[in-house]
């Protein structure tokens, strides 16, 4: 029986600009331009404010706050760490990878070290990664890290409703960042049990930033393609559509029902679609956690914050069965089950 690995420590960092929803909307002009009336995206969404480090931090920067902090958790020296992930839907630039700015920050050469880029689902997948390499022997300390700045992508140009369906989802983005060291679990059922990732391909323009790339390499610097558009309605459904199934696929391999989960870890977008999506499966909204109220949607950091909110808090606790739970522009869904 291969071991099992665990969440040795988890922390994380925010910047300490606070927006408010509410001004975002003012400085719109929702009720006089647009014919919305103030207050609506909170309504909507649930994120009341979120933290902003436009001009003032790297993505590198927000992970190694997060990595330092969660390092000193431990009883772990820098040196010990033999893999090393940055994990995000942000890169401080196209290249070479962010993870080398997050080595030089942290003070670590010669360490197997490398980028994971899968939009929100960023850092779940690279959980997923570091399981693998430790069950597999490649592997023993694991130091996986998120940093988004992708407050920066945010549109606030718009000039009619049309243009407020494309960028309206934008107007929630937060920056924050993440950091967890994995290592061998010291027990045989507590730890990373089973995880499950399904991509549908098909429906990778629903929610896009299309510059940096091949497709769009130079552009105008304020072009639309260096912003983040999203068909909200449809990126909502398919998450209804997608997530559910593979919740229950884990929840069935690992031998659980509804009720035997004690708390869901879940990608912050909008507290009503956690609601839907926790119904489709029979497990009560009540065994989340919500952070999107404070911090927004915070990309691939979102999973990790809402983890680091529940252990601040004292509703996660030793023993205790949890799903944590991704979807993300793609369409990627994403579940691991585990044992803390």
């Amino acid at each position: 029986m291969k071991p099992l690995s665990k969440i040795l420590s988890i922390n994380y960092y925010v910047p300490e600009d606070v927006v408010k929803t509410v001004d975002i909307e003012k400085k719109l002009q929702f009720k006089e331009h647009l014919g919305m009336p103030y207050g609506i995206l909170t309504k909507m969404t649930g994120c009341k404010e979120h933290r902003e480090a436009r001009s003032k931090m790297d993505a590198s920067d927000l992970a190694v706050n997060a990595a330092q902090k969660a390092i000193r958790q431990t009883k772990i020296k820098p040196e010990d760490i033999d893999l090393i992930l940055f994990c995000a839907c942000d890169h401080d630039i196209t290249e070479p990878a962010t993870v080398n700015a997050v080595l030089e920050k942290l003070g670590l050469d010669g360490v197997s070290a490398f980028d994971v880029k899968n939009a929100c689902n960023s850092f779940i997948n690279g959980l997923d990664i570091a399981d693998a390499m430790i069950k597999s022997g490649k592997a023993k300390t694991v130091l996986v890290t998120t940093g988004e700045v992708i407050t920066d992508w945010v549109c606030y140009d718009i000039g009619k409703k049309e243009d407020l369906k494309l960028k309206a989802a934008g107007l929630t983005l937060g920056d924050g960042g993440a950091a967890a060291i994995i290592v061998p679990s010291d027990s045989d059922n507590k730890g990373i049990l089973y995880s499950c990732f399904e991509t549908y391909g098909e429906f990778w323009r629903v929610a896009v930033v299309m510059a940096h790339g091949t497709m769009h390499p130079r552009y105008p610097e304020n072009s639309d393609l260096t912003y983040f558009l999203s068909d909200s309605e449809k990126i909502l459904a398919l998450a209804l559509e997608k997530i559910p199934p593979v919740m229950k696929k884990v929840m069935a391999k690992v031998g659980w029902r509804p009720e035997d989960v004690d708390l869901v870890i879940g990608h912050q977008v909008t507290i009503k679609i956690m609601r839907d999506i926790l119904n489709r499966v029979n497990i009560p909204f009540e065994k989340t956690v919500v952070t999107v109220d404070r911090f927004g949607n915070t990309g691939a950091a979102s999973i990790p914050i809402a983890l680091c909110t529940a252990l601040e808090t004292g509703r996660l606790k030793s023993g205790m069965k949890v799903l944590l739970v991704g979807g993300a522009s793609g369409f990627s869904a994403g579940v691991i089950a585990l044992i803390w």
